[in-house]
C-alpha cells in the first residue's frame, strides 16, 4: 500500500487511485469516481442496478475490468462535457454559485430519468451528494410513516474480503484539489425550504441554532462519501450538515473551526457521524493534509469510548491493511504511513501526546480538567488541528459544555465568528414539549432510524426532555408560561440610558452584564456582554458605563473593585432583591411590560429558571435549574429597577444663612 505524501492544496500531489472491495475506483485528491470490476479468485463484481452481465475472462487477462454502467455511456460523458464546458464558471444548478464539477440528473435514473442532456444539469459534486442524500432520506422515511416500529440498521456493513490488501497504486498524473462548497449559513434558522410544517414526522437537517459565517468550502461531503464506501452507509442529511460545519476550510485548506460542538437528541446517529470523521482523516485526510496523522477518540466511559473500535478497526485493516491493537484500555489502529488512531476513556490522567483530531463523545459528561488541561493543549503545536465534540444535552455540572454553548450562543448573538462551530439540533424552548408535532426540531434522523411511536413510548420519562428535545429544561417548575418570552419580542430600538446588571456564573467561569431601560412604558432588555475574566468584566462595564445616563447593580462579591469614578452610579443588589423583585418582573413578562431583542442567549436562561417558594415569596433558584441563569437572575434586577417611577423634578437647593 502506498500512501503519497501531499500539501495543502498549493502544490502538486501525486494522483490515488483508490480501489475498494466493492469494485469503486475512487481518487481521494479529486473526488472522481469510476465504477470498475475485480476479478480476484472468488470475488464477484457488485450487482448494480443498470450494470449488464460481463463474459468471462480467460487467464492471464487483467484482473481489472471497466464495467457497464450509465456513467460510461458515450450520450452521458458527450453530454456531461457540453454542460460543463465554461470549466471553474460553470454555474451550479442547486446552489447557484459557480465552480460545478458534476453532471447532475434531474429525473434520477431511479425515478425513469436518463442521459439526455435536457434530463442534465451542472452542480457542485457536494451539491449533488446532498441532493441525493436528501431524496434517499425522504424515500427511506416514507417507507417508515407505514410501519409502526422499525428495525435499526447496522453501524457498519463489513466489506467483502478478496485476495489483495492493496487498493493503492500511482500514477504521474498531477491534478489539482477540488474543493467542495458548503451552503452559506442561513440567516434564520427556523425557515429551510426543505420542511414542509405539516412534515412533523420528518427531523429538521438545519440545527435550530448555528454559528454564523461558515465558509463555502468543506471536507464535509468527503467525509460523506468514504462512508458510503467504506462502511456501507448513506449519512443522513443532518450527519452531512454537521461534518460540513465542522470542517469548512479556507482554498488552501487550512480548517476554518479549530474546536466544534454538535448537539442532538439521543439516537440520532452520532457515533456513526463521528466514526465516519475517524475513518476519513485517517485515510484520506491524511493524504491531503501531507503526512501522518495522530487521531484521537474519548467518550465520558470506556465502555462507551470502545464500543466505535471494533467496526471501524476492521474496516481499516481489511481495507487499508492497517495493524490493530485490542488491549484492554488501550486500544489502537497503526496505519501503514504512521497514522495512529488511540481510543481512550476521558480520564485526568489522560496526558501527553500531540493530535491533529481528537473526537469527544457526550461531552456534557466530561470533567473541565480533562478538556482544558489534557486535551487542548496536546493541539497546540499542531497545524489546523479540529477538537470535534458531540453530545446531548447535559445538566448543572457539564461545565465545559456549559461554557462552550454559552460562548457559541453569544456570538450567535451578536454574528460574530470564532474558532468554535457550534449547531444544535433542540426543540425551541418556548413550544410545548408533550405536542409530538414539536419532537421533529431535536430529531434529525426522525423518520429514518426513529419514528413518532418510538418516541411516544418513552415521552412521560423524567428524561425524555434532556435526552430526546435535547432540551437543558426541566418539565416541570419553569417560572414562565410556554411561549410567553418569546411572545414579548420587540422591534423597537434599545433606549439610552438605564440600568446595568452584572454578576458572574456559580464557578465564577462567566461574567456576564444586560441592561435595561424604559420605553413608552415598557421595559427593554439586553445582553451588554458575556466575558470570562473579571478584567474583561470591567473593560466591559467601563464601555457601557460611559453613558452617564446608565446606573450600575452589582452584587457584594465585585462591588469591592468597583472604580471610584463609579462608585456614585453604583447600587449593591443581591439574593434579597432577587427574592423581593421576582414575582414582580415574572408578572411583568407575563403583562408584555418587559421587552427584548430575541437573543438566543438570554431565552436560554430565562426559560430554563426554575421558581422554588420560600418563606418570604418566590425566587428563581440556580440549585434547582438545569443549567445556567446567571443572564435571568441579572435581568430580574435590571427590569425591576427599570421599572420604577421616574421624577421629572429638577434637585432644589437649598441654602442655609
Amino acid at each position: 500500500m502506498t500512501y503519497l505524501k501531499g500539501c495543502w492544496g498549493k502544490s502538486p500531489v501525486q494522483r490515488l487511485n483508490v480501489i475498494n472491495t466493492n469494485g469503486v475506483h475512487f481518487n481521494p485528491v479529486s473526488g472522481n469516481q469510476e465504477l470498475l470490476a475485480l476479478n480476484c479468485g472468488e470475488h464477484k463484481p457488485p450487482r448494480l442496478e443498470h450494470a449488464r452481465k460481463q463474459p468471462q475472462r480467460s487467464k492471464g487477462a487483467s484482473n481489472i475490468s471497466h464495467m457497464t454502467s450509465p456513467y460510461n455511456d458515450p450520450q452521458y460523458k458527450a453530454n456531461r462535457r457540453q454542460i460543463l464546458s465554461d470549466g471553474k464558471h460553470t454555474i451550479c444548478a442547486l446552489c447557484g454559485k459557480p465552480g460545478a464539477n458534476t453532471a447532475d440528473h434531474i429525473v434520477s435514473l431511479m425515478h425513469g430519468g436518463d442521459n439526455s442532456i435536457d434530463n442534465l444539469q451542472p452542480a457542485h459534486g457536494s451539491c449533488n451528494s446532498r441532493k441525493g442524500a436528501l431524496q434517499q432520506s425522504k424515500r427511506t422515511a416514507a417507507q417508515n410513516q407505514t410501519r409502526t416500529q422499525i428495525k435499526t440498521p447496522p453501524i457498519t456493513q463489513q466489506p467483502q474480503k478478496t485476495t489483495e490488501n492493496n487498493f493503492f497504486s500511482e500514477s504521474t498524473e498531477t491534478p489539482t484539489l477540488i474543493f467542495s462548497p458548503y451552503l452559506e449559513n442561513q440567516p434564520e434558522l427556523a425557515v429551510t425550504g426543505e420542511m414542509p410544517k405539516d412534515d412533523w414526522r420528518i427531523g429538521r437537517e438545519q440545527p435550530r441554532l448555528e454559528s454564523v459565517d461558515v465558509g463555502t468550502f468543506s471536507y464535509g461531503p468527503q467525509v460523506a462519501d468514504w462512508a458510503q464506501r467504506h462502511m456501507g452507509i448513506e449519512l443522513m442529511p443532518w450527519q452531512v450538515h454537521a461534518l460540513s460545519g465542522q470542517l469548512a476550510h479556507d482554498q488552501d485548506g487550512v480548517l476554518q473551526f479549530r474546536e466544534a460542538l454538535c448537539s442532538t437528541s439521543r439516537q440520532a446517529g452520532k457515533s456513526v457521524a463521528l466514526q465516519a470523521l475517524l475513518g476519513w482523516w485517517i485515510t484520506e485526510g491524511a493524504l491531503i493534509r501531507g503526512g501522518p496523522q495522530s487521531v484521537m477518540s474519548v467518550a465520558n466511559k470506556l465502555d462507551r469510548a470502545e464500543a466505535i473500535f471494533g467496526s471501524l478497526a476492521n474496516i481499516l485493516c481489511e481495507n487499508f491493511g492497517a495493524k490493530k491493537t485490542a488491549a484492554v484500555g488501550r486500544k489502537s489502529i497503526e496505519m501503514p504511513d504512521g497514522s495512529r488512531w488511540e481510543v481512550r476513556a476521558a480520564t485526568k490522567s489522560l496526558h501527553g501526546g500531540s493530535h491533529d483530531l481528537i473526537v469527544v463523545d457526550e461531552l456534557w459528561d466530561i470533567d473541565p480538567e480533562v478538556v482544558d488541561d489534557a486535551l487542548r493543549p496536546s493541539q497546540i503545536a499542531r497545524k489546523s488541528p479540529l477538537l470535534s465534540c458531540w453530545s446531548t444535552a447535559g445538566d448543572q455540572s457539564s461545565e465545559t459544555m456549559i461554557k462552550m454553548r454559552q460562548q457559541a450562543m453569544a456570538d450567535i448573538d451578536k454574528g460574530l465568528t470564532s474558532p468554535l462551530y457550534f449547531a444544535e439540533w433542540s426543540m425551541p424552548p418556548h413550544l410545548n414539549p408533550h405536542d409530538e408535532k414539536n419532537w421533529f426540531w431535536a430529531n434529525p434522523s426522525l423518520g429514518t432510524t426513529i419514528t413518532i411511536e418510538a418516541l411516544r413510548a418513552v415521552s412521560k420519562k423524567e428524561s425524555f426532555m434532556r435526552a430526546h428535545l435535547n432540551q437543558w429544561i426541566t418539565a416541570r417548575g419553569a417560572w414562565l408560561d410556554l411561549g410567553v418570552w418569546e411572545r414579548n419580542k420587540t422591534d423597537i430600538p434599545m433606549p439610552e440610558g438605564g440600568f446595568l446588571s452584572v454578576d458572574t456564573s456559580l464557578d465564577d467561569a462567566r461574567y456576564c452584564g444586560v441592561r435595561a431601560a424604559e420605553a413608552d412604558g415598557k421595559v427593554i432588555v439586553q445582553v451588554e456582554f458575556v466575558v470570562e475574566t473579571e478584567a474583561d468584566m470591567w473593560q466591559e462595564i467601563a464601555r457601557v458605563m460611559a453613558n452617564t445616563e446608565v446606573q450600575l447593580l452589582i452584587t457584594p462579591t465585585l462591588d469591592i473593585h468597583v472604580p471610584l469614578p463609579l462608585r456614585r452610579r453604583t447600587t449593591i443588589t443581591g439574593y434579597a432583591e432577587l427574592t423581593k423583585f421576582t414575582t414582580l418582573v415574572r408578572s411583568m413578562i407575563h403583562e408584555g411590560r418587559v421587552q427584548h431583542h430575541g437573543e438566543s442567549l438570554l431565552a436560554d436562561h430565562v426559560s430554563r429558571a426554575v421558581l422554588v417558594k420560600t418563606p418570604t415569596g418566590a425566587v428563581i433558584s440556580s440549585q434547582k435549574s438545569p443549567g445556567p441563569i446567571e443572564l435571568c437572575r441579572v435581568m430580574v434586577w435590571a427590569a425591576s429597577a427599570a421599572s420604577r417611577p421616574k421624577s421629572n423634578q429638577k434637585p432644589m437647593m437649598v441654602v442655609a444663612r
